[in-house]
């Protein structure tokens, strides 16, 4: 796929407290993994030699965990792995950027220099793991215009489908409608904010909404043509969640605990997933320690209890301490004889002997970076 290139919109959604020091895409994910590394593998694994992440804001974490490339062998002196801050000049991005199509007008020149024939545009906050070769064999057979990669949500809630882009998809494959997050779906057809296309047509869509004023790529670049350009649907029957809220980060990490989406998401030969090397040294288990169905990554001491819990790198839970149903993020340290469920630690944060922190499974508990209680 050395004709196609990817762009990725580092996605800016509002997650407090988390997201007030960095970009959504940077969240850890199943303990040793960010966000953005899935579709940046997705993108590398299938050939792409050219690779733009465009953010938006509070992008020093993300730029720190992906550099120059290097875990996706994208680390090349032309093409490779390209970071793409905004080009807002000395303005305040709130001023500037008001959707995804600007942060898009914002690297054009990058868009326009390359060289490739398409591109893979993804939005950056769905957590999936799919082949792009066959995404773009299917957009070719089509001679579509534009292809959008769908899974049926078919038994999802309505609230929970009015969380994503509904397609109504003809039995040819043709998209006839689209509605972006509908009060009352009509359909469990959920795109998941991944596009392919020709790199010329997206320079033209560019354009035209430049000079018209818009802001959204869904409603207004792709919603608004759906009488000029042919656009198909891609079914993707994998793994599929939106990071879009608190809980749905939470449930998202969660979920990572059972065996197929492990087996689907970090287990596939044909469809590995790379993050940054740490170097951490393995886990530590005391001799008083009780784990039970978690996944917890290098560099952690584990003297206590963890069950049904996800652990970044570098964890401490001591003595007595015990911590259920819950996410904790790098360097976290869990006092003796605390107890922590349904909670959600930002990086760095300290709770100190004897304490209890207990949310509920449909709220868990965020606590901010660097907090010591």
């Amino acid at each position: 796929m050395r004709d196609t290139m990817g762009i990725i919109i580092a996605s800016n959604i509002n997650i407090p407290p988390f997201t007030d020091v960095r970009s959504a895409s940077a969240l850890p994910m199943a303990g040793g993994f960010r966000i953005i590394d899935f579709i940046l593998s997705n993108m590398a694994t299938a050939g792409l030699r050219r690779i733009g992440v465009a953010t938006e804001a509070n992008y020093s974490s993300l730029m720190d965990h992906l550099r120059s490339g290097a875990p996706w062998d994208l680390h090349m002196k032309d093409d490779g792995l390209h970071i793409l801050p905004p080009n807002i000049g000395n303005k305040n991005a709130a001023e500037i950027i008001r959707g995804d199509l600007d942060i898009l007008n914002g690297i054009r020149q990058y868009i326009r220099k390359s060289r490739e024939t398409y591109v893979i545009l993804s939005l950056g906050n769905c957590v999936y793991n799919i082949d792009f070769e066959k995404v773009l064999e299917s957009h070719k057979e089509n001679h579509a215009d534009v292809t959008v990669i769908y899974k049926n949500l078919a038994g999802v809630e309505e609230k929970e489908l009015s969380r994503y882009t509904l397609l109504d998809v003809a039995e040819d494959g043709a998209i006839t409608d689209i509605e972006v997050c509908p009060y009352y779906p009509k359909t469990t057809n959920a795109g998941i904010d991944v596009f392919v296309m020709e790199r010329a047509l997206l320079e033209s869509i560019l354009d035209e909404c430049s000079a018209r004023g818009n802001h959204d790529f869904i409603k207004d670049a792709i919603a608004q043509k759906m009488g000029g350009l042919r656009i198909f649907g891609y079914e993707h029957d994998g793994y599929v969640d939106k990071v879009d809220s608190m809980i749905a980060y939470y449930n998202n990490n969660m979920n990572f605990l059972g065996k197929e989406v492990q087996d689907e998401m970090l287990k596939n030969p044909k469809l590995p997933i790379y993050t940054k090397n740490r170097d951490l040294p393995p886990t530590k288990y005391g001799s008083d320690a009780t784990v039970e169905n978690s996944y917890i990554a290098d560099g952690c001491k584990i003297e206590g209890t963890v069950i049904n819990s996800v652990l970044s790198g570098n964890v401490v839970v001591k003595k007595g301490a015990v911590v259920k149903n819950s996410v904790l993020m790098q360097s976290a340290v869990i006092g003796e004889n605390s107890t922590l469920e349904y909670v959600v630690l930002d990086k760095d944060v300290t709770v100190t002997d004897g304490k209890q922190i207990i949310g509920q499974d449909s709220y868990p508990v965020p606590v901010p970076k660097g907090t010591v209680i």
